[in-house]
Protein backbone atom coordinates (compact mmCIF):
# COMPACT_ATOMS: atom_id res chain seq x y z
CA UNK A 1 0.00 0.00 0.00
CA UNK A 2 3.13 2.36 0.78
CA UNK A 3 4.27 1.28 -2.68
CA UNK A 4 1.38 2.06 -4.48
CA UNK A 5 0.99 6.10 -2.58
CA UNK A 6 4.72 6.63 -3.20
CA UNK A 7 4.19 5.50 -6.89
CA UNK A 8 0.87 7.69 -7.33
CA UNK A 9 2.81 10.73 -5.83
CA UNK A 10 6.08 10.41 -7.82
CA UNK A 11 3.93 10.38 -11.15
CA UNK A 12 1.89 13.33 -10.06
CA UNK A 13 4.94 14.90 -9.37
CA UNK A 14 6.39 15.02 -12.86
CA UNK A 15 3.15 15.59 -14.51
CA UNK A 16 2.85 18.79 -12.03
CA UNK A 17 6.73 20.07 -13.10
CA UNK A 18 6.14 19.58 -16.30
CA UNK A 19 2.98 21.70 -16.23
CA UNK A 20 5.03 24.12 -14.61
CA UNK A 21 8.13 24.10 -16.85
CA UNK A 22 6.57 24.76 -20.06
CA UNK A 23 4.31 27.60 -17.98
CA UNK A 24 7.20 29.28 -16.57
CA UNK A 25 9.14 28.49 -20.15
CA UNK A 26 6.80 30.21 -22.52
CA UNK A 27 7.44 33.84 -20.21
CA UNK A 28 10.75 33.28 -19.78
CA UNK A 29 11.17 33.36 -23.18
CA UNK A 30 10.48 37.06 -23.31
CA UNK A 31 13.17 37.94 -20.44
CA UNK A 32 17.11 37.68 -20.51
CA UNK A 33 18.85 34.54 -20.33
CA UNK A 34 20.01 35.05 -16.93
CA UNK A 35 16.63 35.49 -15.18
CA UNK A 36 15.48 32.65 -17.35
CA UNK A 37 18.22 30.44 -15.90
CA UNK A 38 17.41 31.85 -12.32
CA UNK A 39 13.33 31.34 -12.16
CA UNK A 40 13.99 27.84 -13.60
CA UNK A 41 15.92 26.90 -11.02
CA UNK A 42 13.35 28.75 -8.34
CA UNK A 43 10.52 27.07 -9.94
CA UNK A 44 12.01 23.69 -9.86
CA UNK A 45 13.56 23.48 -6.44
CA UNK A 46 9.96 24.96 -4.95
CA UNK A 47 7.94 22.33 -7.22
CA UNK A 48 10.34 19.62 -5.64
CA UNK A 49 10.20 20.57 -2.05
CA UNK A 50 6.43 20.67 -2.17
CA UNK A 51 6.37 17.53 -2.87
CA UNK A 52 8.49 15.38 -1.38
CA UNK A 53 7.04 16.89 1.94
CA UNK A 54 3.81 15.74 0.57
CA UNK A 55 5.62 11.87 0.11
CA UNK A 56 6.33 12.50 3.36
CA UNK A 57 3.61 13.32 5.15
CA UNK A 58 1.94 10.57 3.05
CA UNK A 59 4.78 7.68 4.41
CA UNK A 60 4.28 8.83 8.21
CA UNK A 61 0.64 8.18 7.69
CA UNK A 62 1.22 4.82 6.40
CA UNK A 63 3.28 4.11 8.89
CA UNK A 64 1.41 5.07 11.45
CA UNK A 65 -2.02 3.35 11.13
CA UNK A 66 0.09 -0.17 11.97
CA UNK A 67 0.89 1.25 15.33
CA UNK A 68 -1.27 0.87 18.56
CA UNK A 69 -3.38 3.77 19.47
CA UNK A 70 -2.79 5.17 23.03
CA UNK A 71 -5.36 4.14 25.42
CA UNK A 72 -7.85 6.92 27.00
CA UNK A 73 -8.45 6.94 31.04
CA UNK A 74 -12.07 5.64 30.15
CA UNK A 75 -10.65 2.75 28.78
CA UNK A 76 -8.44 1.75 31.32
CA UNK A 77 -10.57 2.38 34.14
CA UNK A 78 -13.36 0.69 32.49
CA UNK A 79 -10.87 -2.71 33.38
CA UNK A 80 -11.60 -1.51 36.97
CA UNK A 81 -7.55 -1.73 38.16
CA UNK A 82 -7.60 -2.21 42.12
CA UNK A 83 -7.34 0.99 44.66
CA UNK A 84 -4.29 0.93 46.64
CA UNK A 85 -4.82 2.55 50.12
CA UNK A 86 -1.29 3.14 51.07
CA UNK A 87 -1.30 -0.31 53.74
CA UNK A 88 2.86 -0.61 54.49
CA UNK A 89 2.62 -3.98 53.86
CA UNK A 90 5.17 -5.95 51.52
CA UNK A 91 3.14 -8.59 49.78
CA UNK A 92 -0.73 -5.88 49.96
CA UNK A 93 1.95 -3.59 48.14
CA UNK A 94 3.42 -5.94 45.79
CA UNK A 95 0.13 -7.72 44.62
CA UNK A 96 -1.31 -4.27 43.82
CA UNK A 97 1.34 -3.48 41.57
CA UNK A 98 1.00 -7.06 39.91
CA UNK A 99 -2.79 -6.28 39.24
CA UNK A 100 -2.09 -2.28 37.70
CA UNK A 101 0.93 -3.77 35.39
CA UNK A 102 -1.95 -6.16 34.11
CA UNK A 103 -4.58 -3.83 33.57
CA UNK A 104 -1.70 -1.89 31.38
CA UNK A 105 -0.95 -4.96 29.53
CA UNK A 106 -4.33 -5.68 28.34
CA UNK A 107 -5.72 -1.80 27.87
CA UNK A 108 -2.22 -1.74 25.48
CA UNK A 109 -1.64 2.04 27.51
CA UNK A 110 1.21 3.81 26.10
CA UNK A 111 4.17 3.98 28.57
CA UNK A 112 3.87 7.96 28.82
CA UNK A 113 0.34 7.22 30.58
CA UNK A 114 1.08 4.72 33.06
CA UNK A 115 1.85 7.39 36.38
CA UNK A 116 -0.23 9.16 35.55
CA UNK A 117 -3.45 6.90 35.33
CA UNK A 118 -1.84 4.35 38.40
CA UNK A 119 -1.80 7.56 40.87
CA UNK A 120 -5.03 7.94 40.14
CA UNK A 121 -5.89 4.57 41.78
CA UNK A 122 -4.35 5.85 44.81
CA UNK A 123 -6.50 6.77 48.12
CA UNK A 124 -6.34 7.57 51.98
CA UNK A 125 -2.62 7.64 52.96
CA UNK A 126 -1.46 6.53 49.51
CA UNK A 127 -2.83 9.76 48.01
CA UNK A 128 -1.15 11.38 50.59
CA UNK A 129 2.28 10.08 50.46
CA UNK A 130 1.94 10.66 46.83
CA UNK A 131 1.16 14.54 46.93
CA UNK A 132 3.77 15.27 49.23
CA UNK A 133 6.28 13.36 46.50
CA UNK A 134 5.28 15.91 43.51
CA UNK A 135 5.59 18.73 46.37
CA UNK A 136 9.30 17.34 47.14
CA UNK A 137 10.18 16.55 43.46
CA UNK A 138 8.23 19.66 41.92
CA UNK A 139 5.43 19.04 39.78
CA UNK A 140 7.18 18.69 36.10
CA UNK A 141 9.73 16.15 37.28
CA UNK A 142 6.60 13.54 38.48
CA UNK A 143 4.59 14.13 35.41
CA UNK A 144 7.61 13.29 33.21
CA UNK A 145 8.23 9.72 35.96
CA UNK A 146 8.68 6.66 34.20
CA UNK A 147 6.98 3.85 35.72
CA UNK A 148 10.54 1.91 37.00
CA UNK A 149 11.33 5.41 38.32
CA UNK A 150 7.85 5.40 40.24
CA UNK A 151 8.47 2.65 42.22
CA UNK A 152 11.57 2.76 43.86
CA UNK A 153 10.48 5.77 45.69
CA UNK A 154 6.99 3.59 45.93
CA UNK A 155 8.62 0.27 47.27
CA UNK A 156 10.89 2.33 49.18
CA UNK A 157 8.06 3.81 51.39
CA UNK A 158 5.23 1.18 51.03
CA UNK A 159 7.64 -2.28 51.26
CA UNK A 160 10.35 -1.17 53.76
CA UNK A 161 13.09 -3.38 54.31
CA UNK A 162 12.27 -4.18 58.17
CA UNK A 163 8.34 -5.05 57.44
CA UNK A 164 10.02 -7.81 54.43
CA UNK A 165 12.92 -9.22 56.91
CA UNK A 166 10.04 -9.71 59.21
CA UNK A 167 8.31 -11.73 56.51
CA UNK A 168 11.47 -13.77 55.72
CA UNK A 169 11.38 -14.86 59.05
CA UNK A 170 7.80 -16.03 59.67
CA UNK A 171 8.70 -17.67 56.32
CA UNK A 172 11.19 -19.64 58.07
CA UNK A 173 8.57 -20.31 60.94
CA UNK A 174 5.43 -20.88 58.98
CA UNK A 175 4.00 -24.29 60.15
CA UNK A 176 0.22 -25.37 59.35
CA UNK A 177 -2.30 -25.74 62.53
CA UNK A 178 -5.26 -26.76 60.91
CA UNK A 179 -5.60 -24.62 57.64
CA UNK A 180 -6.54 -26.11 54.35
CA UNK A 181 -4.27 -26.94 51.91
CA UNK A 182 -5.15 -23.68 49.68
CA UNK A 183 -5.18 -21.39 52.48
CA UNK A 184 -1.87 -22.68 53.86
CA UNK A 185 -0.62 -22.52 50.14
CA UNK A 186 -1.32 -19.04 49.56
CA UNK A 187 0.19 -17.97 52.63
CA UNK A 188 3.41 -19.52 51.62
CA UNK A 189 3.50 -18.45 48.10
CA UNK A 190 3.12 -14.77 49.21
CA UNK A 191 5.64 -14.70 51.59
CA UNK A 192 7.73 -16.51 49.12
CA UNK A 193 8.14 -13.82 46.88
CA UNK A 194 10.48 -12.22 49.17
CA UNK A 195 12.59 -14.99 50.10
CA UNK A 196 14.55 -14.95 46.42
CA UNK A 197 17.90 -14.88 48.37
CA UNK A 198 16.85 -17.63 50.93
CA UNK A 199 14.86 -19.62 48.62
CA UNK A 200 16.75 -20.00 45.15
CA UNK A 201 16.23 -23.24 43.88
CA UNK A 202 12.96 -25.62 43.07
CA UNK A 203 14.32 -28.63 45.39
CA UNK A 204 14.61 -25.66 48.20
CA UNK A 205 10.93 -24.42 47.81
CA UNK A 206 9.67 -27.93 47.93
CA UNK A 207 11.87 -28.47 50.89
CA UNK A 208 10.44 -25.63 52.89
CA UNK A 209 6.82 -26.38 52.05
CA UNK A 210 7.06 -30.18 52.67
CA UNK A 211 8.44 -28.80 56.18
CA UNK A 212 5.61 -26.35 56.38
CA UNK A 213 2.86 -29.60 56.24
CA UNK A 214 1.46 -30.93 59.28
CA UNK A 215 2.27 -34.73 60.44
CA UNK A 216 -0.62 -36.00 59.01
CA UNK A 217 0.79 -34.54 55.47
CA UNK A 218 4.23 -35.57 56.07
CA UNK A 219 4.13 -39.08 56.80
CA UNK A 220 2.81 -40.04 53.82
CA UNK A 221 4.87 -37.92 51.12
CA UNK A 222 8.39 -38.16 50.42
CA UNK A 223 9.72 -34.50 49.06
CA UNK A 224 12.72 -36.03 46.85
CA UNK A 225 9.95 -37.82 44.84
CA UNK A 226 8.74 -34.33 43.77
CA UNK A 227 10.56 -32.25 40.88
CA UNK A 228 8.44 -28.99 41.27
CA UNK A 229 6.28 -27.58 43.96
CA UNK A 230 3.33 -27.49 41.99
CA UNK A 231 3.47 -31.50 41.96
CA UNK A 232 3.25 -31.64 45.55
CA UNK A 233 1.02 -29.15 46.37
CA UNK A 234 -1.51 -31.21 44.42
CA UNK A 235 -0.38 -34.51 46.37
CA UNK A 236 -1.00 -32.43 49.76
CA UNK A 237 -4.80 -31.46 48.27
CA UNK A 238 -4.53 -35.28 47.19
CA UNK A 239 -4.28 -36.33 50.61
CA UNK A 240 -6.40 -33.46 52.38
CA UNK A 241 -9.50 -35.10 50.51
CA UNK A 242 -8.47 -38.80 51.82
CA UNK A 243 -8.51 -37.52 55.47
CA UNK A 244 -11.76 -35.72 55.02
CA UNK A 245 -13.41 -39.33 53.63
CA UNK A 246 -11.46 -41.10 56.83
CA UNK A 247 -13.23 -38.56 58.72
CA UNK A 248 -16.72 -39.20 56.96
CA UNK A 249 -16.33 -42.79 57.48
CA UNK A 250 -15.61 -42.52 60.53
CA UNK A 251 -19.03 -40.58 61.26
CA UNK A 252 -20.63 -43.14 59.03
CA UNK A 253 -19.51 -46.27 61.34
CA UNK A 254 -20.87 -44.38 64.78
CA UNK A 255 -23.90 -43.80 63.46
CA UNK A 256 -24.38 -47.69 61.92
CA UNK A 257 -23.52 -48.90 65.84
CA UNK A 258 -26.12 -46.66 67.51
CA UNK A 259 -28.44 -45.50 65.42
CA UNK A 260 -31.09 -43.86 67.51
CA UNK A 261 -29.86 -43.53 71.20
CA UNK A 262 -32.49 -43.66 73.81
CA UNK A 263 -33.28 -40.58 75.92
CA UNK A 264 -31.45 -40.67 79.25
CA UNK A 265 -33.95 -40.49 81.94
CA UNK A 266 -33.99 -37.50 84.29
CA UNK A 267 -32.39 -37.89 87.89
CA UNK A 268 -35.72 -37.42 89.56
CA UNK A 269 -38.33 -38.65 86.99
CA UNK A 270 -40.57 -41.04 88.41
CA UNK A 271 -40.54 -44.13 85.65
CA UNK A 272 -44.17 -44.18 84.14
CA UNK A 273 -46.66 -47.89 84.73
CA UNK A 274 -45.34 -50.94 82.82
CA UNK A 275 -41.75 -49.51 82.72
CA UNK A 276 -39.30 -51.74 84.54
CA UNK A 277 -35.33 -50.55 85.33
CA UNK A 278 -32.61 -52.32 84.65
CA UNK A 279 -34.93 -55.94 84.25
CA UNK A 280 -37.31 -55.01 87.21
CA UNK A 281 -40.75 -54.37 87.45
CA UNK A 282 -42.67 -51.27 89.14
CA UNK A 283 -43.83 -51.89 92.64
CA UNK A 284 -47.00 -50.86 93.10
CA UNK A 285 -46.52 -50.51 96.74
CA UNK A 286 -44.18 -47.44 96.38
CA UNK A 287 -44.19 -46.93 92.93
CA UNK A 288 -40.41 -47.49 92.57
CA UNK A 289 -38.86 -50.75 90.04
CA UNK A 290 -37.21 -52.99 92.25
CA UNK A 291 -36.30 -56.81 93.02
CA UNK A 292 -37.79 -58.52 96.26
CA UNK A 293 -40.23 -58.08 99.15
CA UNK A 294 -40.87 -53.95 99.01
CA UNK A 295 -39.18 -52.38 102.45
CA UNK A 296 -42.64 -50.50 102.76
CA UNK A 297 -45.14 -53.62 102.88
CA UNK A 298 -45.45 -54.06 106.29
CA UNK A 299 -44.99 -49.67 107.34
CA UNK A 300 -47.68 -47.91 108.11
CA UNK A 301 -48.95 -45.07 106.03
CA UNK A 302 -48.48 -41.75 108.36
CA UNK A 303 -51.27 -40.33 106.70
CA UNK A 304 -54.10 -43.05 107.57
CA UNK A 305 -52.04 -45.57 109.60
CA UNK A 306 -52.75 -48.48 107.17
CA UNK A 307 -50.28 -50.78 105.40
CA UNK A 308 -49.92 -51.59 101.69
CA UNK A 309 -49.20 -48.09 100.42
CA UNK A 310 -46.96 -45.15 100.96
CA UNK A 311 -48.29 -41.62 102.16
CA UNK A 312 -47.97 -40.33 98.36
CA UNK A 313 -50.27 -43.17 97.17
CA UNK A 314 -52.47 -42.98 100.44
CA UNK A 315 -56.47 -43.07 99.18
CA UNK A 316 -57.29 -41.16 102.21
CA UNK A 317 -54.98 -38.20 101.72
CA UNK A 318 -56.76 -34.87 101.74
CA UNK A 319 -56.06 -31.89 99.77
CA UNK A 320 -56.27 -28.31 101.37
CA UNK A 321 -56.30 -24.90 100.05
CA UNK A 322 -54.59 -22.60 102.58
CA UNK A 323 -55.86 -19.65 100.12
Amino acid sequence: MSGATGGDTASHLTEKMQEKIFEEFGKALEASPPQFIDRLQTMILSVVEEKINELKESLTQERDKGKTKTCPYNKFIACKPPIYNGEVDPIVCQLWISDIEGVFERTHCDETDFVAYRTGQLRGQAKDWWDNLKKEQGIEATRTMTWEEFKVPFLRHHSPKAVINKIKEEFIQLRQRGESIDKITGVFLDKLRFCDELVQTEEQKIYYYYNMLSAEYREFMTPSKYGHLTKIVNAAREREIELKKRIERGERKALDANPSPTKKQKPNEIPKKGNTKGGSPQCKICGKAHLGECYFKNKPCPTCGKVGHVASNCPGKVSVCYN
